[in-house]
């Protein structure tokens, strides 16, 4: 038997980062009223990773603190609600497990692979199935999949789009029909403790990661290896590295812009309020100013002095915020600009070929390398203000 079944008086989009806002809009439906910043800060931070195998079609550059789903978990620990991820391998069984939470009347946050999702502005090949969103309802007999992403309008897709974006098989991130449980608690507990003890974590895992592909010693590594690009990748593949890293960094990637950077400067200032600590205030100022080099490193992946290289970087820029704004209304819009930037590919590729690809990387290198001297003095300042008291 069809099932029918909408969340009634879910009225919540948009948002700045797809986890967050998922969670921030759950938590919103239930009474419980949280920034997207402060969750972004209890669940982790900003980070750095920089992570390429065999398997990978392209590096993947990683902004923030935590693994995917990990992120939501954990915050919903520090404010007081009990979160759990149910992962399954069969698509029929997460589509169950599914229409058990709507029937509960919860909107669902779900993951998927971007690349799978038909309203999505990314190109086909960025698989990403750490991406969050949120069902609010589904109509089997229409076959309609309501669902509430950073568009601010809500969107529609059919229960096979929807399957095939949950169960999509793709690395590094594969979402195996993930969905996230939560028991929401009638209030939210002191935050406090959470605070410190989420700030101390993201302070270590920039300061001090396990790794040297991570926090500011990945930084410095990605600085060195972007050099080494254009001698190891083919054209195609270094304008594919270009415009992820111009989607990772930026506004496009749901970031909140300038790397999670601006959103974590404004948990800073949040939790300056709680915890009485004026000092974090002047943490989040230079926390901002790296945010903005963030975007800068975003522009030279794409940068204003190569025509075809802007005209890709405008057109991404330009599918995202019609997306943004209008929801499904955009898709003939966003449509036309995908075609758009696949007629450029070969003009970007010679353009790369042509000019010579070393002025650009070393560009993006220095300005890495500026990003790393600010975060260090961020995160180190932010370190001393939770030790000295």
């Amino acid at each position: 038997m069809a099932v029918k079944l909408i969340v009634e008086g879910f009225d919540r989009f948009g948002g700045k980062h797809c986890e967050t806002a998922s969670l921030k809009k759950t938590l919103d439906f239930h009474g419980l009223h949280l920034s997207e910043e402060m969750l972004l800060g209890l669940g982790g931070g900003a980070g750095f990773i920089y992570w390429h195998t065999k398997s990978m079609s392209s590096p993947f550059i990683g902004v923030r603190q935590g693994k995917v789903a990990e992120i939501l978990v954990t915050a919903c620990r520090r404010i007081g609600a009990a979160a759990t991820v149910l992962e399954t391998g069969s698509p029929g069984k997460g589509h169950e497990q599914l229409i058990g939470m709507l029937k509960e009347g919860n909107p669902a946050i779900c993951y998927g692979d971007l690349a799978f999702l038909p309203y999505f502005p990314v190109p086909e090949t960025s698989h990403f199935g750490g991406h969050a969103f949120v069902v609010f309802g589904l109509d089997e007999e229409e076959d309609k999949v309501y669902v509430s992403d950073r568009a601010r309008k809500p969107v529609i897709i059919s229960v096979a789009e929807l399957q095939k974006a949950r169960a999509s098989p793709f690395k590094p991130f594969p979402p195996k029909n993930r969905l996230l449980s939560v028991g929401y608690p009638r209030k939210v507990i002191a935050l406090d403790s959470g605070i410190r003890e989420a700030v101390k974590e993201c302070c270590a895992g920039m300061l001090t990661p396990p790794i040297s592909n991570m926090g500011l010693p990945g930084i410095k590594k990605w600085a060195g290896l972007v050099m080494k690009w254009a001698e190891h990748f083919s054209a195609y593949e270094l304008l594919t590295y270009l415009i992820n890293t111009y989607i990772y960094t930026g506004e496009i990637g749901g970031t909140g812009g300038n790397a999670f950077r601006t959103m974590y400067a404004g948990f800073l200032e949040e939790a300056g309020l709680i915890l009485n600590k004026p000092l974090l205030k002047e943490v989040a100022g230079v926390l901002r100013e790296a945010g903005s080099i963030w975007a800068e490193i975003g522009a030279a992946a794409l940068p204003e002095n190569q025509p075809a290289l802007r005209l890709m970087r405008e057109l991404l820029t330009r599918r995202y915020h019609v997306f943004r704004e209008q929801g499904n209304e955009a898709m003939p819009e966003v449509q036309e600009i995908g075609v758009r930037i696949k007629d450029e590919v070969e003009r970007a590729v010679a353009e790369l070929q042509n000019n010579g690809a070393t002025l650009l990387l070393q560009g993006l290198k220095q300005k890495i390398l500026e990003c790393h001297a600010v975060e260090e003095k961020a995160f180190r300042l932010l370190e001393r203000v939770f030790t000295i008291n």
